[in-house]
């Protein structure tokens, strides 16, 4: 009998054992060591080739390349970062979504700001800064549906990573989106996302048609292992709303820390630029300028 190899997704990995998606039709996968070993952990996400057995289950032969990864979320092949901010209860912290859309930026990761709670306060702060960015915003509220619809069409066709912290709305905004699911509100169910203090390998669950969500726990879990591939010299490319003003910095070498002469720094005192956005900028170069990477 001739062996059949196909192409799936990867949605989740156990015990080196691998839930992989073809067609429709979902196959429980081991990986060989060879495969391991030269291409490295098989993440959530992947895209693998695998031997059909016929019989539900099959064996992975080969990791695809991927377009990029996250090391925490651990998983693969990430189209969108869908970063969930509400106007109070809990107040945003800027820096931290700053830091988020930096990393997904330099891994080129579709970022967008899903605004939720709008029902509750006013986001115009949130507004103010993000829309003067390249990111798509969307403002929501699952008490009267407001951009529900918008927010669906958003995840559409896409691997999405959902983030936000804790208590922002991410349950309440994923039964609105997609009422089967039937979250528990106040903490997220086992059905998509990490209990307290527990943790889990990451999942990928389908939505609709090409359509996945990962579901991520707060902003707690950013630290310092995720500037491991930043570098202070190149982060005003990762703040893409600086482009445009780059060219208008008396000096070639300038660090868009300081005021003198600065073209960014002039587009945040013009209003072009948002200063909480500038200010996120200049506490990450100086952190990232610190680091000690030879120890």
């Amino acid at each position: 009998m001739s062996i059949i190899e196909k192409k799936g997704l990867v949605l989740s990995g156990k015990n080196g054992r691998y839930t992989v998606e073809c067609e429709n039709e979902i196959y429980i996968c081991p990986s060989g060591t060879r495969v391991r070993k030269n291409d490295g952990k098989i993440l959530a996400g992947d895209l693998v080739v695998f031997r059909d057995n016929g019989d539900g289950n099959g064996f992975i032969t080969a990791l695809l390349p991927r377009k990029n990864f996250l090391v925490r979320p651990p998983v693969a092949n990430i189209d969108l970062l869908a970063m969930v901010v509400a106007p109070k209860d809990p107040m945003p912290y800027f820096y931290n979504i700053d830091l988020l859309s930096v990393i997904a930026e330099k891994n080129g990761i579709e970022c967008a700001i899903i605004v939720s709670k709008n029902d509750l306060d006013d986001c115009a702060e949130i507004l103010d800064i993000y829309r003067k960015t390249n990111f798509k915003v969307v403002v929501t509220s699952s008490e009267n549906g407001l951009g529900i619809d918008e927010a669906r069409e958003l995840l559409s066709g896409k691997i999405s990573v959902l983030c936000g912290a804790s208590g922002v709305g991410k349950s309440t905004l994923l039964n609105s989106i997609y009422p089967y699911l039937n979250l528990e509100t106040g903490s997220l169910s086992e059905k998509i996302a990490r209990g307290k203090n527990t943790t889990r390998t990451t999942e990928l669950f389908r939505m609709g048609d090409n359509t996945y969500l990962a579901d991520t726990p707060g902003f707690t879990a950013v630290n310092t292992e995720l500037y491991c591939t930043l570098d202070h010299k190149e982060l005003c490319s990762l703040f893409p709303e600086f482009d445009a003003f780059k060219s208008d910095c008396r000096y070639a070498d300038c660090t868009h820390t300081k005021e003198e002469e600065c073209g960014i720094a002039d587009a945040v005192k013009n209003g072009d630029i948002s200063e909480s956005r500038h200010e996120s900028y200049k506490k990450l170069y100086f952190e990232l300028k610190s680091i000690d990477r030879y120890k």
